[in-house]
């Protein structure tokens, strides 16, 4: 059932956690459980947990099969892949003689992992007991075999590569200890071009998580990578919550065009404002601080960035659930590619835990009762869990008890961009009104002068040849007047989109051509954004 869902929800691709066969539980970590499979054993198997079928060739008979339906569906499949380290216990108490082998170490430790003079392996990047060396061209070919056989004969449709900036690096460029040098990035490394041709070759999709505890790198892959923009994610939590980062701001939005305009264009920047590993999106817009010290089945959890750039929104139900708004409305318009985390749509809460790695509990799990209800967070975990989610929306004001407005403007504002290519190009384009490309024009908001570092109001013109798009973006704690754009062209503005509470029992959503037609000045409420729409004559 989850294709069907996700097709009819406007989700184009999914992005599946590790699925390579892992560790069930940590070697030397009482209690704990590698739920997120970020520990690979082998990189040609399925994981036999996700599996019905635990018999010869089951689990891979039906990761096939899954696959065929998300295809039928019309949604592509990508895989969360983990080349940068593997489930070797490392060496304990820094003594070479006593090693977890689990995986490559057992029979060619010099072959695949990064080690000191001494002979100890390296988890400086990684931080996770082992780094796998990149100047092996045995290792090289691992990874390469490993990617050709899954998206020939499994049949996914591209790779997203936890720590990619691990395979960038050569460790046999610089001596055993020299750590500077060591962190060293190649942007032509064999293996990132490698991974960038069977790409071109397979037609598929390559993705970085361009950083590890080594460097940043976003923005410096070669072509053929897309990658995960940490640089949107951080603008975005940032002005959404009012600091007034107004350039860094317009600058994510309008694609980060200094990062990629040279490196294959607006589709290979990934924007996101959350990810798997941190606070969802109520939980950003709910909590001051991660809340991992929790008891069963929500926690405890160790880990969590400390620096969350989230604001518990005053404690302010209301609020919190227009600033979820806010968020959608924001990363539907930006250039670039959106991703969301799965349950973001209807609401999902993980109670403030950011880092949940090793709680495989229903808690973590979306929740798909959230979405018939106007109370999302408020449904039972599960019948027979003695548990409850944290309330930190409450109920929205929806047009029945049995619809989630949140759910349904998040539906709407996919829709809308499969609907208007002028959302979704592959280049930039000028800084003028007219002509034949799509230009992002960022204004203050009477529509005169360009935004001001500090403001925390500003308008958005998305200009095409046959329509226009504007976005009214109001993040100061006060109301703002702004002027709606002009009516060159014959266009008539017409209100399409309204993150402000009053609009809840409308989903605060119009379809096209049927929200009010605006002029002159609007009144935008604080902590809002107005979308309007024009199709030129």
């Amino acid at each position: 059932m989850l294709a069907p869902y996700l097709k009819a929800a406007g989700f184009t691709a999914v992005e599946l956690l590790p699925v390579h066969e892992t560790n069930a539980s940590e070697s030397g970590r009482e209690g704990k459980t590698n739920a997120w499979g970020y520990m690979t054993l082998s990189f040609f198997a399925p994981n036999r947990q996700y599996s019905a079928d635990k018999g010869w060739g089951g689990p891979t008979r039906e990761f096939t099969e899954m696959v065929d339906a998300f295809h039928a569906a019309g949604i592509e499949v990508y895989l969360d892949v983990v080349y940068n380290h593997t489930a070797e216990g490392g060496n304990w108490g820094g003594d070479v003689n006593t090693v977890g082998f689990t995986s490559l170490g057992g029979f060619a430790t010099a072959e695949y992992y990064q080690m000191t003079t001494d002979k100890i392996l390296v988890d400086g990047a990684t931080g996770t007991s082992n780094q796998i060396n990149y100047s092996s061209p045995v290792a090289r070919q691992l990874v390469l075999d490993s990617l050709r056989y899954w998206c020939t004969t499994m049949g996914v449709d591209g790779f997203r590569f936890d720590l990619a900036t691990v395979l960038g690096r050569m460790p046999a460029e610089a001596a055993a200890d020299d750590w500077g040098s060591l962190k060293r990035f190649f942007n032509e490394h064999p293996l990132l071009t490698g991974i960038a041709d069977l790409a071109s070759e397979q037609d598929i999709e390559v993705i970085a998580e361009a950083w590890d505890l080594w460097g940043y790198e976003v923005g410096n892959f070669p072509r053929g990578w897309g990658e995960w923009n940490g640089r949107y994610r951080d603008a975005v939590r940032r002005f959404a919550k009012g600091d007034g980062n107004t350039g860094a701001f317009i600058d994510v939005v309008n694609g980060d065009y200094h990062h990629f305009d040279d490196n294959g264009g607006l589709r290979k920047s990934v924007n996101f404002v959350v990810a798997h590993d941190g606070f969802n999106l109520a939980d950003l817009v709910s909590y001051p601080a991660k809340n991992n010290a929790l008891p069963a089945p929500f926690g405890p959890s160790d880990g969590g960035n400390d620096d969350n750039m989230s604001w518990d929104s005053g404690g302010d139900h209301v609020l919190r659930r227009q600033r979820l708004r806010n968020f959608w409305a924001i990363l539907m318009l930006s250039r670039g590619v959106p991703m969301v985390v799965a349950g973001d749509e209807m609401g999902h809460t993980q109670n403030g835990n950011n880092n949940p790695w090793a709680i495989d509990t229903v808690a973590m799990r979306t929740n798909y009762a959230m979405v018939p209800t106007s109370a999302p967070q408020g449904v039972p975990v599960e019948a027979d869990v003695e548990a409850s989610y944290h309330d930190n929306l409450g109920t929205f004001d929806a047009p029945s008890e049995n619809v989630n407005p949140l759910f349904r403007f998040a539906c709407f504002l996919m829709g809308l961009r499969h609907d208007h290519p002028a959302l979704r190009q592959a280049s930039w384009g000028d800084d003028q009104v007219g002509g034949d490309d799509v230009s992002y024009l960022f204004r203050a908001p009477a529509g005169a002068g360009s935004p001001q570092e500090g403001d925390r109001a500003l308008r958005v013109v998305i200009d095409a040849p046959d329509e226009a798009f504007c976005a009214m973006i109001n993040m100061a704690g006060d109301a703002v007047v702004f002027e709606v754009p002009g009516d060159e062209g014959g266009a008539q503005w017409r209100r399409i989109a309204d993150t402000a509470a009053w609009a809840e029992p409308e989903c605060n959503y119009w379809p096209e051509g049927t929200g009010q037609v605006l002029d002159g000045e609007v009144v935008v409420a604080p902590w809002s954004v107005v979308v309007v729409h024009a199709a030129k004559a």
